[in-house]
């Protein structure tokens, strides 16, 4: 990834295949939080790419069904 992505960017860690959202940058390493909550975990610049615009549809529709499923509209 050329720039860093913004917080709340939709990224993809191409090592692992995970979507989630860019949270910060701490020690030279992208902490990334899963679209669906969770603990967040640490990838490494070059391997992170924003997610297509599908990818993110798809995302993002997961994340407001987890949310349902919780009772959080």
């Amino acid at each position: 990834m050329q720039s860093l992505p913004e917080v709340g960017d939709l990224v993809r860690d191409i090592a692992t295949g995970r979507v989630g959202f860019y949270m910060d940058s701490v020690a030279g390493r992208f902490l990334i939080r899963p679209v669906s909550g969770g603990s967040t975990w640490e990838a490494e610049p070059d391997q992170v790419q924003l997610a297509t615009p599908m990818r993110e549809l798809r995302a993002r529709a997961a994340e407001i069904n987890a949310r349902s499923r919780r009772g959080l509209s």
